[in-house]
């Protein structure tokens, strides 16, 4: 014998009225840039949002998300297609920000954190025609059921590094030179 389910409304056991089953996916955010643009780094201290340029309204990897459940995480997804313009340089670390709040390990002494590290697509002194990618991944708590800001962001080692996103350092029309899509994702999970 097959038995069906049906209600009308679920209610959690706090009694607040939000229908949610815990551990579940709740919603789906997704910001996906297709379009090829730089940002500039100055100091090797700077943390660099991708959010947008100066004079460039356009939102690159950046979302907002309104948590349905104070007790929901956010699993957040970042894959980054970019080219830096140092040669041999592999010391790119990235994180995101909440809002104006770095999601990264604490930093202890003089040293950098992050959450991810950029693999390198060839390391030789080829930083011109070889993009790298960024593959990284967070857990947030935020606690909170108003709406949130994530955004993806990069620091480099170097000052005056200039991030190539989506495209090659160097962009000539040939097929030695590549071009792809960045994401960022963010999940709120049931809790």
């Amino acid at each position: 014998m097959t038995s069906i389910l049906k209600v009308d409304t679920l209610q959690d056991a706090s009694g607040s009225g939000t229908p949610y089953i815990k551990g579940h996916t709740l919603q789906t955010i997704v910001q996906q840039e297709d379009g090829a643009t730089s940002f500039t780094q100055s100091g090797t201290n700077d943390m660099i949002m991708l959010a947008s340029n100066a004079g460039d309204s356009t939102s690159h990897l950046s979302l907002s998300i309104t948590p349905k459940s104070v007790n929901s995480k956010i699993l957040l997804t970042a894959c980054v297609f970019h080219e830096i313009n140092h040669a041999g340089n592999n010391s790119t670390l990235w994180s995101f920000y909440r809002d104006s709040t770095k999601l990264a390990p604490p930093i202890v002494g003089n040293r950098r954190s992050g959450i991810g590290q950029t693999a390198m697509g060839y390391w030789d002194n080829d930083a011109a025609s070889t993009p790298d990618v960024a593959n990284y991944y967070y857990y947030d708590s935020p606690n909170t059921t108003s709406a949130i800001t994530y955004t993806v962001s990069f620091q480099n080692s170097s000052g005056n590094t200039v991030l190539y996103l989506n495209r090659t350092v160097n962009d000539s029309d040939t097929t030695g030179f590549e071009r792809g899509i960045s994401i960022l994702i963010a999940q709120e999970i049931g809790g």
